[in-house]
């Protein structure tokens, strides 16, 4: 039987997966902080401000991202390359769940 960490563990690279590709969609384009926020949601998956950045930085600093900020705050995340090889198993992370 799993514990709560291993559990969170698991949400967290399923999360960071989903956040990976809706922003698939829009590439090469950027995504809204609070539109990406929106679409998790509406795909059953409700996360605070600070949830949602934490699993991004996590993405940037994989440099499955590009992060613009507004002040210190995230504004704008970009799939970028490396983004793109992992969502097309090109490579693989641990940390995401593609």
């Amino acid at each position: 039987m799993l514990n709560k960490t291993e559990i969170e563990n698991i949400e967290n690279q399923h999360r960071r997966g989903l956040i990976l590709q809706n922003l698939k969609q829009k590439y090469p384009e950027g995504v809204d902080f609070v539109v990406l926020q929106k679409a998790l949601e509406l795909q059953g998956h409700s996360l605070s401000k600070r949830e949602l950045a934490s699993l991004i930085e996590y993405l940037n600093d994989g440099g499955y991202v590009k992060v613009t900020y507004f002040q210190k705050y995230i504004l704008i995340i970009t799939l970028s390359k490396k983004g793109i090889d992992l969502l097309d198993n090109l490579i693989s992370d641990i940390g995401v769940n593609v």
